[in-house]
């Protein structure tokens, strides 16, 4: 017996409307994931500068332990530097008794408008900053 050519039980592949059905579920999938997904990144950058603010702060207080200042010129920390990774722009101000480190988001985590800017003292107080200059929480 011949094949009929009208058993559609025989035919294979997919159809147009599947794969579009299938595209579809998947444009909507990644527009919810990849948001998501970025976010997570930026805040796991930020312990890039949470670093550099504590390792520089270690530091300066070890020249305050060996010199009696901050500022004293055999102290090892530059005035402004790039985070290890080059995430952030770590700037500080010192005079002989006190400091203030700040860390900037650079390169691509300037995007990061939540928490523009970490900031740490010698009295130890931490603070952040969004993008728009306001106070932020939960950055550190």
């Amino acid at each position: 017996m011949a094949a009929d050519p009208m058993n559609y039980r025989t035919q294979r592949g997919v159809t147009l409307v599947e794969l579009m059905v299938v595209l579809v579920i998947v444009g909507i999938l990644a527009a919810i994931a990849l948001p998501a997904y970025q976010g997570s990144v930026r805040k796991a950058r930020r312990s890039d500068a949470r670093i550099a603010l504590t390792e520089t702060a270690q530091t300066l207080e070890r020249c305050q332990t060996q010199f009696g200042r901050y500022d004293d010129p055999a102290c090892p920390v530059a005035a402004s530097f790039a985070s290890a990774d080059g995430y952030y722009t770590i700037s500080l101000r010192v005079d002989a008794g006190s400091y203030r480190l700040r860390a900037d988001a650079a390169g691509v985590q300037a995007a990061d408008r939540a928490c523009a800017s970490l900031t740490l003292d010698s009295l130890g107080v931490r603070a952040a900053l969004d993008g728009d200059g306001a106070a932020a929480s939960a950055c550190w």
